[in-house]
């Protein structure tokens, strides 16, 4: 079924801050509709034992559990949305090594050198300044932390009608030179398509890219 504009303009606003019981739906679509770029964002990682995890954007946290492979590592989700924060926080209780923390989507309430590893998904669209924030991001890791980003190229977003409204599209090429010049040496950029069930309910090939980052 095809979506109004207003509705259009209504998932387009949930994705990017989701809220209330139609935002806990969003976020369950999200989870089915960016499952394979969630787990190949955090395989670009390579965890390992006695990591400390931070992601930008974890939404529900149902993903948690494919990152904390062990007691010894700890992860924490940064997260603007009071509601997610919530829910995150109900799913993912039997993990003590696990917290979420809401923050503003500007500035990170972390320590210098505070991560060795971190990663986003589907966040970047929502930006405000994004320099200002990678750089933020590279503040609180470690020299030789590792940054991976995952989301759908500017190539594949200019096809999806929500977009329009209140996404930043990137290429491969605007993300590297966001990171590069956070300070952080390019390691790898992956790109592959997909076939997958769209937020609008429609099935579509997509484009996904996930750009890996080294602190120097």
């Amino acid at each position: 079924m095809k979506l109004t504009d207003a509705e259009l303009q209504e998932l387009a606003r949930q994705l990017s801050h989701p809220e209330g019981d139609t935002g806990l739906k969003v976020a369950e679509m999200m989870n089915f509709t960016n499952s394979n770029l969630i787990i190949k964002t955090i395989n670009s990682l390579s965890l390992a034992v006695n990591d400390s995890v931070l992601e930008i954007g974890p939404g529900n946290g149902a993903h948690v559990g494919d990152v904390l492979l062990n007691e010894s590592m700890r992860y924490t989700g940064a997260e603007i949305s009071g509601t997610m924060i919530e829910q995150a926080q109900k799913l993912n209780k039997g993990y003590i090594n696990a917290s979420f923390v809401l923050t503003n989507g500007n500035s990170l309430p972390f320590q210098d050198n505070q991560f060795n590893k971190a990663f986003t998904v589907n966040t970047i669209y929502f930006w405000q300044n994004p320099q200002e924030y990678a750089n933020e991001i590279a503040r609180v890791m470690q020299s030789g932390g590792v940054l991976s980003i995952g989301l759908i190229p500017q190539s594949t977003m200019i096809k999806i009608p929500f977009a329009k409204y209140g996404f930043t599209m990137y290429t491969a090429e605007h993300t590297s030179e966001l990171l590069d010049k956070a300070g952080f040496v390019i390691r790898n950029v992956y790109e592959d398509t997909e076939q997958v069930l769209s937020n609008s309910g429609e099935n579509i090939d997509r484009e996904i890219t996930i750009v890996t980052g080294v602190l120097k």
